[in-house]
């Protein structure tokens, strides 16, 4: 039997940060940028079983439960979103679950379990070891079916950690180990993780024996700079997001 490994630390400060994260979402990059890509990415849904891993406030989640497919489970570790799942309790093919994704082959609600999809929206990042956590998304991803997942850009960190510690760009970006920095969404709130370069996301695809078909670095729209022009300059100095699909099989 394999050893169990220790429960991440990282869902502590989003204890503290989940309710403003999701007050922040009503107008949002998350709402007009990201999820338009994501949706693009994951195509047709309808009938598939899906898994929502780092699913936040489940409302991801419920979009697929609701919107066609034939069930859904959604993961996070954070006891904070965990708190607000009770609104999503009348959706009968969801199911919001309470664990880390680095504990994945040990989750009961997972045992004996494939899914036609598997979505990781700004979560992925938090892996203790990514190679091992992407390893454990394509043992229970079925064939022919697909990942779809979106982080933080690697240049965003580059920047910011030039700002903050006076690195060179160069420098910051390979830089891979975990950095603390303060949350956007509260600048007294710490977050720490590793920090992924775009070739670790691509070389943890390739070692999970995943099909790269898909990258999409989604740009500021213009009805986004008229909505939210200080979060349009944020993305502007920031970068924003990418996003992979990989296939397995096929």
């Amino acid at each position: 039997m394999k050893d169990q490994p220790s429960t991440t630390s990282s869902s502590s400060a989003w204890e503290t940060l989940a309710q403003v994260y999701a007050e922040s979402r009503q107008v949002s990059v998350d709402k007009l940028i990201e999820w338009p890509a994501q949706r693009e990415l994951v195509g047709d849904f309808r009938g598939k079983r899906v898994l929502d891993v780092g699913c936040g406030t489940g409302d991801k989640a419920r979009f697929f439960a609701e919107e066609g497919a034939s069930s859904v489970i959604g993961i996070d570790a954070s006891s904070g979103f965990a708190k607000n799942w009770t609104e999503h309790a009348n959706c009968s093919n969801l199911e919001l679950v309470q664990g880390s994704f680095d504990r994945l082959p040990f989750l009961p609600s997972l045992e004996g379990k494939t899914f036609d999809l598997i979505v990781s929206f700004q979560a992925l990042m938090y892996a203790h070891d990514l190679m091992t956590t992407m390893e454990a998304i394509s043992d229970i991803l079925a064939d022919d079916g697909a990942l779809v997942f979106s982080v933080p850009h690697p240049f965003r960190f580059a920047i910011l950690r030039n700002e903050i510690e006076g690195w060179g760009h160069g420098f910051a970006y390979q830089q891979t180990g975990p950095y603390s920095y303060p949350s956007p969404w509260s600048a007294d709130v710490t977050l720490e993780h590793p920090m992924p370069r775009i070739s670790d996301y691509l070389n943890a695809i390739a070692f999970a024996g995943l099909r790269l078909t898909v990258c999409r670095e989604p740009s500021v729209t213009q009805e986004f700079r008229e909505i939210a022009p200080e979060k349009a300059e944020w993305m502007d100095r920031y970068v924003g997001i990418i996003l992979f699909r990989a296939d397995k099989n096929g």
